[in-house]
């Protein structure tokens, strides 16, 4: 079941980002997040799927679903997937009860290893999505979430959960704008003080701590992982005849 996982598991690149998506329903149709491929959205850079083997197939989007409600997109490749992958099928009837076990794929922080792992459905959140106890970090996301004993699609990883993640993104506006106010110091010329330039001093403490923070931020992990039910892209899917209806 893991090998079969990775076998329908990609690599998702838009511009400078990168996630991870996965066929479903047909060899021509690949499912990732809305914030995975936003670059495309925002200056048109090109979307690729790269298999684990490194073979990219360029992929055009479909359709998608606002960042802050179900978060996909549905993606359809301009070439024939290549030989032994594998499409995943939708649950007849998703469970994500507490307790379900699970398995979910991708790749983390954008490495080109793609890592598959064993999980529980932990809890429901709301009536979209549920907490899976798995190291779900930045780079999983828009992977595939399946149920361990049938390989059935129940889910999508969209999100991490860990603590202090909503102070470090506070603190990006901050970081910038004292990197600019440094930067115009520094245009118009030095600020010293018993030998210290006060002017490359700050923004040395501005970049120290932009990195420090784009440091924690990528790895931190509280083992809580964020899934989205598939439901919404089944309905979109079924909409558009591209999915028959259940």
């Amino acid at each position: 079941m893991h090998q079969r996982l990775a076998d329908a598991t990609f690599r998702i690149v838009a511009g400078n980002s990168s996630g991870s998506g996965f066929s479903y329903v047909s060899d021509r149709l690949v499912v990732t997040n809305h914030h995975v491929i936003e670059p495309h959205l925002s200056s048109g850079a090109s979307i690729a799927a790269v298999t684990e083997a490194g073979v990219a197939l360029p992929a055009r989007l479909v359709v998608y679903s606002p960042k802050d409600e179900a978060d996909f997109a549905v993606l359809e490749l301009q070439q024939q997937l290549p030989a032994g992958r594998v499409v995943l099928q939708p649950a007849p009837s998703p469970s994500t009860a507490r307790g379900a076990r699970v398995l979910f794929s991708g790749f983390p922080h954008g490495i080109p290893d793609l890592l598959v792992h064993e999980a529980a459905i932990s809890a429901p959140l709301a009536s979209h999505a549920f907490y899976i106890d798995g190291s779900v970090n930045g780079g999983n996301s828009g992977g595939p979430i399946v149920d361990a004993s049938t390989g059935e699609l129940v889910g999508i990883v969209t999100q991490r959960r860990f603590m202090g993640g909503s102070s470090l993104e506070a603190l990006a506006p901050q970081v910038a704008q004292l990197s600019n106010q440094c930067a115009a110091i520094a245009n118009r010329g030095s600020v010293e003080i018993m030998g210290i330039n006060f002017g490359n001093f700050a923004a040395m403490m501005a970049q120290g701590l932009s990195a420090i923070s784009q440091v924690i931020q990528a790895n931190a992990n509280s083992g809580i992982g964020i899934g989205f039910h598939i439901r919404y892209v089944n309905a979109e899917l079924q909409s558009r005849g591209l999915m028959a209806s259940a």
